[in-house]
């Protein structure tokens, strides 16, 4: 075995030092931690810190991977996670790889571990993905994500709307998903065009970074040989690879509406590229795969408990059921898994009566009986509404089936019997409390 390859390389130099395999994910990991960072969140308040941490993090990941570096990268993301709402799943995803890449770059863990560990936790949140999909109202043509997300495909590229997609669209998409998910299981090279066709629509629509950061997942599961293969077509196509992404930006400029989104092109240049680089893998031999080590088998399990966490009533963001209807509340429960009964009390805030100074916002009285909320979102209230000509606010309602009177939200003390961690998000915000509802994530 070269030595390269070694899982453990003695002493105390960084398994990612003397790997290429994990020299190339850990740039990958920087390249999606970047994309990541251009996301409208981090333009709110309190996140240019954490912004900067992550960002000084990836430079360093590009620059040599090291501990430190996964480590800035770790708490530039676990910071808006805990402190400042932040309801991704990809950051979620970010923190929990940051932490392994920390661990096996300090060789704490074997090569494989670390790069098995990553490859897999981006399987489960596929396999999540679909789970929290099957769901009454995801394959309902009226309320569906996959129609909601074609939609927008369609309004970007029109000459789209002729294709008779629609009956299909939400199997299309959990059968995406899961082919991917076992794709990564066994190291298929089919993740790469398959993730390419998933993925371009949702990156020039809705989700823009969510594909940087899954293909991070994906250059885990690149082996010693495909890698080397990657490079020779590198060095050897690098103009034809060139070529194939100008191609696809023509095409972004010829079918897209305007305005023309030059953020956007990048993004299907980059993705044409990719796929040109990629595709010869397919006519490579294959050998299968190893088993995944156990401390990588169990980062999974612990991302899959992680990710059913909704079905209990503990929280619904960062568990991988983005843009996928899926309800847990009283009353609007849909899973076709999972029973109403395994989630026990409702985890809502649900305000039946409303006052805001004594009647001068009607409007935001009825949006706030009509919305579900929780616990971080009455700290915002608090902290945004509190201005003396809307005093007092005042709510009645019911949490975690018991009743509640808020006489005044801006009082002293008000919150005190909603305990909690203000500035972590584990429920939706603006979902609304009637159901069905259209595109639920």
């Amino acid at each position: 075995m070269r030595p390269e390859y070694n899982d453990r390389v003695p002493g105390v130099t960084s398994l990612l030092t003397g790997d290429p395999r994990l020299r190339w994910w850990a740039r990958a990991f920087a390249v999606a931690s970047l994309v990541h960072l251009t996301l409208p969140d981090v333009r709110e308040p309190g996140w240019l810190a954490p912004a900067m941490l992550e960002a000084f993090g990836a430079l360093w990941l590009l620059w040599r991977p090291a501990p430190a570096a996964f480590l800035l990268c770790a708490l530039g993301t676990i910071w808006p996670l805990a402190l400042l709402r932040d309801v991704l799943t990809q950051s979620m995803w970010l923190s929990w790889v940051a932490l392994i890449g920390a661990a096996g770059a300090g060789g704490l863990i074997s090569r494989r571990a670390t790069l098995d560990a990553v490859r897999l936790l981006t399987a489960g949140t596929y396999a999540l993905a679909v789970l929290h999909k099957l769901n009454t109202e995801f394959f309902d043509p009226a309320y569906g994500c996959a129609h909601h997300a074609w939609a927008q495909v369609v309004a970007r590229y029109p000459v789209l709307g002729a294709l008779p997609l629609d009956p299909l669209l939400p199997y299309v998409a959990v059968g995406l998903e899961a082919s991917l998910a076992i794709a990564l299981v066994r190291k298929s090279r089919l993740i790469w065009p398959l993730g390419v066709v998933f993925h371009l629509p949702l990156t020039v629509t809705l989700a823009p970074a969510f594909a940087a950061v899954m293909f991070a997942g994906y250059a885990a599961a690149v082996s010693p040989r495909d890698l080397a293969r990657l490079r020779r077509v590198l060095r050897r196509h690098g103009p034809r690879l060139a070529v194939a992404g100008l191609v696809a930006g023509v095409l972004e400029v010829a079918l897209a509406r305007p305005p023309l989104d030059p953020v956007v092109l990048a993004k299907v240049v980059a993705a044409g590229a990719l796929l040109a680089w990629t595709l010869p893998l397919l006519r490579a031999p294959r050998r299968s795969p190893r088993p995944a080590p156990r401390l990588a088998r169990l980062a999974l399990a612990a991302w899959l408990l992680h990710g059913l966490t909704p079905y209990v009533g503990v929280q619904y963001q960062h568990t991988a059921a983005m843009l996928s209807n899926l309800r847990i509340d009283a009353g609007c429960h849909n899973s076709l898994v999972f029973p109403e009964a395994l989630r026990g009390v409702d985890p809502y805030v649900r305000i039946d009566r409303a006052s805001i100074g004594d009647g001068a916002r009607p409007r935001r009285e009825q949006i706030v009986t009509e919305t579900l909320w929780n616990v971080a979102a009455l700290h915002t209230m608090r902290r945004n509404w509190c201005i003396p000509a809307l005093r007092p606010i005042r709510y009645e309602g019911t949490w975690r089936g018991a009743p509640f009177v808020i006489a005044d939200l801006c009082a002293d003390g008000a919150l005190d019997g909603f305990p909690g961690p203000a500035g972590f998000q584990r429920f939706q915000k603006n979902l609304p409390r009637a159901c069905p509802a259209a595109c639920i994530h």
